[in-house]
């Protein structure tokens, strides 16, 4: 029996997704995948190897500040450990602890990285009652909104602490969106509780959906209230998207008969945008979002502002 097979089963017998990436091969590939990568992202151990480490990354043209961060850490020989918005075989989405640590050999020279993946949502399932500082965005928090399967806004707000710094310190624009569903009260109602959750499910849904980069996120507040934030986005491109917010929601044609605004299910969007300067405080873009959604209610709701 080879002195390295008892080391093989320790791995791939680890309750979470292990890979090890050859960085002296073209494009730093994956040599080798415990079987917890099936579990994670539905792709077998023989789809997995010789891919590059990104790979669940999906089809996104913008990379994720995140995942820069990390690739710096590599280049510079260092640990790393972020939470990166990620893609499963059957494309779903699902948000992934990974960390990585650099291996060396007996020269000191860096010959591969071992990572480390896991699923954000269950791992704070998991493991509530972890200690602050174990992961790089602080306290473990409640991550995953129950009805909506979003972000809880506690996590959302984690993230946005540290993607406001990034955003301050490469001098980058910030957007945030807030999000209500209109005449919910009254939908609710007319129809019950349970028709007025699976509305809230799936206009969330549906807003989310015009936030694909893998550094956008979106959360649910309570009700029938949402809060997005995005990366790299000035104030002109985020009234584009909460626009295209509004029309997706009115093309989902939900019928609402007690509605004073359409005959629809609608949503009224506040946009908020800035470059973080190092006088401005996070949480005064989140309040100017909600004045910016005040305005879009009392100018006739249905739109962004």
């Amino acid at each position: 029996m080879s002195d390295t097979a008892p080391y093989r089963r320790l791995l791939d017998a680890a309750p979470f997704a292990v890979a090890l990436v050859d960085v002296q091969a073209p494009s730093g590939t994956i040599v080798y995948a415990s079987p917890g990568i099936l579990t994670l992202s539905g792709y077998s151990i023989d789809e997995v190897l010789g891919r590059e480490l990104w790979f669940l990354r999906g089809e996104v043209q913008d990379r994720d500040v995140r995942e820069r961060l990390l690739e710096q850490a590599l280049r510079r020989g260092e640990p790393g450990q972020a939470v990166l918005r990620s893609y499963r075989k059957d494309g779903s989405v699902f948000w992934n602890d990974l960390a990585l640590v650099p291996l060396r050999d007996e020269a000191g020279t860096l010959t591969h990285v071992a990572a480390y993946f896991r699923d954000a949502v269950e791992r704070t399932r998991a493991e509530p009652a972890a200690r602050e500082g174990e992961t790089r965005f602080g306290a473990a928090t409640h991550r995953e909104d129950r009805l909506t399967g979003l972000f809880a806004l506690p996590f959302l707000e984690e993230l946005f602490k540290h993607d406001w710094a990034i955003a301050r310190r490469e001098a980058r624009p910030i957007a945030v969106f807030a999000i209500d569903v209109d005449a919910l009260d009254l939908y609710n109602n007319t129809f019950g509780r349970a028709a007025g959750d699976s509305v809230i499910r799936r206009v969330a849904h549906c807003v989310s959906g015009c936030l694909r980069r893998a550094s956008d996120v979106t959360a649910r507040v309570d009700g029938g209230s949402l809060l997005a934030y995005a990366p790299g986005l000035d104030t002109e491109q985020a009234l584009r998207i909460g626009a295209s917010m509004a029309q997706r929601v009115r093309d989902l044609r939900i019928h609402h008969p007690r509605s004073t605004v359409l005959r629809y299910v609608s949503v009224s969007v506040g946009v908020a945008a800035l470059t973080p300067e190092a006088s401005d405080i996070p949480t005064d873009l989140f309040e100017k979002a909600r004045r910016q959604l005040d305005c879009a209610k009392k100018s006739g709701r249905n739109h962004a502002a």
